[in-house]
């Protein structure tokens, strides 16, 4: 067995569950909010759309999509405690699949494929054999919404090495080459702010602020350009 093997078969008991806790409905409503703040602008108006995310683990994001009215919505993982937990909260259409078999000779199917806290668990190879095959799977300008770790961040380096299986982490430009080179066009690299749900997030977010603003004027010193994105994960939005 390799080394993905042993630990996507025990993702949720030794990396999820352990960070956050056992999974449940209400934990995964209270991210709806943030989710809607993030990717809502870059839904379809059509609700039927087909939507997939690809490693979507228990199936979080593909409840929201679900709850929010896109029927069509779908998602897929490798690991069988992930898909085990996702049948548990009796969230549909959770498939257990290799995310590339999976989407493999399914051209021009998707509307909108989403693909968060994925990337950097593979190779450089196949990460661009992903987008290829993303590419391919999205119908004429069709978007890949994705999230990665940004090693720019002041904790890049705890990102990239706080899960055994991750293999790379992504600046602004080395996500603008891998989603230019697969054919990708339109490309929207964004920060994944902080979402104010009350008192306690709104004191967090204004002593960021400060310390953002300390970061960017060192970077300002340092490199003559301080316009840098400084939140722990990027926002890919990119075009077929």
């Amino acid at each position: 067995m390799n080394y993905r093997n042993k630990f996507y078969s025990k993702y949720v008991s030794t990396q999820t569950s352990y960070l956050y806790g056992e999974a449940s409905l209400e934990d995964i409503k209270k991210q709806f909010f943030a989710w809607s703040k993030y990717f809502g602008e870059f839904l379809p108006e059509n609700k039927n759309a087909k939507i997939i995310e690809l490693g979507c683990g228990y199936g979080g994001l593909v409840f929201w999509l679900q709850e929010i009215g896109y029927v069509n919505a779908e998602g897929v993982d490798i690991g069988v405690e992930q898909v085990e937990t996702a049948k548990k909260l009796k969230i549909k259409n959770i498939n257990h699949s290799n995310l590339r078999d999976f989407i493999k000779n399914k051209k021009d199917l998707y509307d909108v494929i989403f693909i968060r806290d994925v990337l950097e668990h593979f190779t450089k190879d196949e990460i661009l054999d992903i987008l290829g095959l993303v590419h391919e799977s999205l119908k004429n300008n069709g978007a890949v919404i994705a999230q990665i770790p940004n090693a720019g961040n002041l904790f890049g380096s705890h990102l990239r090495y706080g899960d055994f299986t991750h293999e790379i982490s992504f600046t602004e430009n080395s996500a603008n080459q891998i989603f230019s080179i697969s054919g990708f066009k339109n490309l929207k690299i964004l920060p994944v702010p902080r979402v104010i749900y009350g008192i306690k997030s709104l004191t967090r977010s204004i002593f960021w602020k400060i310390i953002e603003l300390y970061l960017r004027f060192y970077l300002l010193v340092e490199t003559g350009f301080g316009k840098r994105i400084l939140t722990p994960d990027l926002i890919v939005i990119a075009k077929k």
